[in-house]
Order: structure tokens, then sequence, then C-alpha cells
């Protein structure tokens, strides 16, 4: 569901319109037709798409959707409704540390697997979303995945993406939480700020990064947009 923003994420947009990071700001006139060609743009990606891991056929065990990968003679990631699993070592929801607002998420027939040197990242939408249920895309990511250190983080799903996390040279990985922009007395949203956070030390920390906004380019139409600038 589209919701108005409250004044301080007003503000955000309008601040991330005026503040844009010089790396987006050349790139302020192309058109955009889907995230994954934004998160393309991003500096310090974690993930890549060279990252990608194909995933068996989903299955159903119990009511539950499965989807697994299997590196030969190496590494296993499986996921069974909303329990992650990395070489028999079991990662469930409850026990996650889950972004604020963030429910309990099964892969559909869309799951993604990334797979990089020390981190997993898996993506899905569940397949009973529909609507603008659809929108968000459930995003877990596993630190340190190979190792007794392994923890599980549930990031912001709205328009969320394995691709969207970055790693530079500051602490921790960073990340996106996307709001919508609706104007005062409009039904309709304009666009979206992505507030920039980040994952260090096992906490979620809001960085002091500019957000990044964009504009839809038909309020009806929310994969078609340009960056947001002054």
């Amino acid at each position: 569901m589209t919701r108005a923003w409250t004044r301080p994420a007003a503000l955000l947009f309008a601040a991330a319109v005026v503040a844009s990071p010089a790396h987006v700001r050349a790139q302020d006139d192309r058109l955009f037709e889907g995230y994954d060609a934004l998160w393309q743009t991003l500096p310090h990606p974690a993930f890549t798409v060279r990252d990608e891991r194909p995933l068996a056929d989903p299955q159903t065990v119990d009511g539950q959707a499965y989807r697994a990968w299997a590196a030969p003679r190496g590494h296993r990631v499986a996921w069974l409704g909303d329990t992650l699993t990395i070489d028999r070592r079991v990662f469930p929801f409850a026990r996650a540390s889950v972004f604020p607002g963030e429910v309990a998420g099964e892969p559909g027939a869309d799951a993604r697997l990334f797979v990089g040197s020390t981190d997993v990242c898996v993506q899905g939408t569940p397949p009973t979303a529909s609507g603008t249920a659809q929108r968000h895309t459930h995003v877990v990511a596993i630190l340190d995945a190979f190792t007794p250190r392994a923890r599980r983080y549930d990031l912001p799903s709205l328009f969320g993406s394995c691709l969207a996390l970055t790693r530079d040279a500051r602490p921790g990985l960073g990340f996106l939480a996307a709001a919508y922009h609706t104007p005062k007395g409009s039904e309709v949203s304009e666009g979206i700020a992505f507030e920039r956070w980040r994952l260090r030390d096992g906490r979620f920390v809001r960085s002091a990064d500019a957000a990044l906004a964009v504009r839809f380019v038909d309020p009806q139409d929310v994969y078609r947009f340009r960056i947001a600038s002054p």
C-alpha cells in the first residue's frame, strides 16, 4: 500500500534531490527501466551479477517453498520457508537481526542467490504476494557465512536487492531503505528516496551520506524513473 511520507521523510527526499552524490549526477538524464540497472551504477558493490548462482527448480515441502544450490564439492545453500541453511547450519528468521517493519518471507519463483568470498545474500518475493506487495523483495544477508561467526540479517524489502548492498573502505555493509514520496493531497507517489544505512557491529546504523532519490516518469509506473535532480 502506498502511503504519504511524514514530514521528516519528505525532507529526506528534498535533501536527496539537492545533494545527490557525485557518482549519480552524471546519470541524472538517464531513463532507468528497472532497479537492477540503478543498482549497477552504485560504487563498491558487495555483490555483482557475476556472484549470482543458479538455484534448482522450486519445490514445495510441507506447503513451504524450497530452493537450493550446491557447488560441486563445495558449499550448499538452501531456503525452506523463511529458514536459510548454509552447509547444514540453520539460520531461521526467528533468530535473525531484522530491520524494523520487516516480516518473514518465503522465496518465490523469482528467488535469486548471490555468493561472495565471505558473504551470502538471498532475495525473493513471497509466492503469496500480489498487487503492490510484489514491490517488496525479501533480502537476507548472511555475513561471514562460512565461519562460526556467521549471522543472519533481514534487510528492507521495498525494492530491495542484493545488488544494492555495498562495501567500501568504511566498516560494515551498506544498504538502502526506501520510502515513497506522495505529495500532500495526492493518492499517487511521484518518486522514492533510498535512505542510506550501514550494518555495523551487528547493528543497523543510519548513514550520514545523502539519500539517493528517484522520480517516476509516470506516477502509474514505479519501474521507469530518473535520478531526481534540482
